[in-house]
């Protein structure tokens, strides 16, 4: 009798950890349907109503009554909508109260390098993209962030622009790790495919006497000269859209940027700057920021005046920045974000050298296959030097994709169809074969 009551009788310790999971059950009595992870780890769950570059709105509950707040966007670490919103909710609660339930705001947040501060990684991305900016370099940044408790990723841009490919590799991996850390564009310069990874961040910062837009795609006609692709640019401007509104940033900046018919102008209202793309209903002393048939670059003194995105008004130091951005106490990462970068470019560069050599190697041979019908040896030495071509460069396929570069191959303007030349090439050499059986 005794030692059936031993079973079932509660230790002290086992009645705290009952009570623990009750108030875990009450917590998650909230209906999860949107997170708001704040950096002083404080979540906040229920149902985001609305998201600007400034403030994000959200019903919630505190202590069971039915609320909405406004928080401030320089204070969230991250956002996390719909079935991914699993944490409980908590709700201006230290970390450290309930260490078995803070446990997974821990892991939210990362390890920092010292209690309490955010670690900050510079990533570089200087040159132009697809020569001196490549996408595994970002890879091998953000992975380390991802290893070593960083909370703020800094992209710092000084670019003219480049291939509209390797800022969309760039840009899905910003994406790829969009909930591990606030990714931050600090722009020196950012023109033309550079805007593309700029709008993908959570904040966009100018320092003084940078530039950022003028993100036309032109198309080579048979004469020589460019023309703006507005097919192109339309498409491009509906996708980057999409992405400015996912984070915060000003839509309309994108159509400014990228369509030469886009307008942006400005006006006043209860002492706020609002923007429209049109001067249709504005009220008097609108200021025109960028007009039809021109293309915007938005200046530095543009920013600081219209806070279309945030502006450092003295220089260009990560501790301006982070007073610009509100992060008070935090440590940097060092240079190892520019170290992995360098490493990283010399064997992209190398990659998309051998591919460029590895196509016209084949597109030479495929010129004599043409021109050496009546040769039959030729025609054969020929058919396995495209083979060999082939099979080098399906090696170097494989190697981008490792090397985060998936999009490479298809910047090339004549890029090999893989499918069609091993059918193609198996199909000659067979009848090659037939002739040479069948004798002179």
């Amino acid at each position: 009798m005794n030692r059936s009551m031993n079973k079932t009788r509660k230790t002290p310790a086992v009645l705290r950890i009952m009570a623990v999971a009750g108030a875990l059950c009450a917590l998650t009595a909230i209906a999860i349907g949107d997170e708001v992870v704040m950096r002083d780890g404080t979540i906040h769950s229920g149902n985001i109503v609305s998201k600007s570059r400034r403030v994000i709105e959200i019903d919630t509950k505190i202590h069971g009554i039915s609320t909405r707040l406004k928080l401030d966007r320089r204070k969230v670490k991250s956002i996390i909508t719909g079935d991914a919103a699993k944490t409980p909710a908590v709700v201006n609660t230290p970390t450290t109260s309930i260490p078995s339930i803070t446990e997974p705001v821990e892991d939210t947040n990362k390890v920092l390098k010292r209690d309490g501060y955010n670690l900050l990684l510079e990533i570089p991305l200087k040159g132009g993209f697809g020569k001196e900016i490549y996408p595994g370099g970002v890879a091998d940044s953000l992975e380390w962030a991802k290893e070593n408790g960083v909370t703020d990723v800094i992209f710092r841009i000084n670019s003219g622009g480049g291939e509209i490919w390797c800022s969309n590799d760039i840009v899905t991996l910003i994406k790829e790790y969009e909930d591990q850390f606030k990714m931050h564009m600090l722009i020196e310069s950012a023109i033309s495919a550079s805007i593309w990874p700029s709008f993908a961040c959570d904040t966009i910062t100018m320092t003084p006497g940078s530039d950022f837009g003028g993100a036309v795609v032109y198309m080579m006609t048979n004469t020589g000269s460019a023309e703006v692709d507005k097919k192109m640019n339309g498409i491009r401007a509906a996708k980057l859209e999409t992405t400015a509104d996912a984070n915060g940033h000003e839509s309309l900046l994108v159509k400014a940027m990228t369509l030469s018919e886009a307008s942006i102008y400005a006006y006043k209202e209860h002492g706020e700057w609002l923007f429209s793309g049109s001067t249709q209903g504005l009220p008097r002393g609108y200021e025109t920021i960028d007009g039809p048939d021109t293309v915007l670059t938005l200046t530095a003194k543009q920013a600081m005046r219209y806070g279309l995105v945030d502006s450092m008004a003295d220089g260009k130091t990560l501790e301006e920045f982070a007073k610009v951005q509100g992060i008070e106490k935090w440590d940097s990462a060092g240079d190892i974000g520019e170290e992995l970068f360098k490493k990283s470019a010399k064997k992209s560069q190398l990659l998309r050298d051998r591919m460029m050599a590895t196509v016209r190697g084949f597109q030479t041979e495929q010129g004599y296959l043409y021109a050496d019908k009546q040769y039959i040896m030729t025609r054969g030495s020929t058919l396995q030097a495209m083979r060999k071509h082939l099979g080098t460069y399906k090696r170097l396929l494989k190697q981008s994709h490792q090397l985060h570069m998936p999009s490479m191959a298809g910047s090339f303007d004549d890029a090999i169809d893989v499918t069609y030349w091993e059918s193609e090439i198996e199909s000659l050499m067979a009848e090659l074969r037939r002739i040479r059986r069948r004798g002179p």
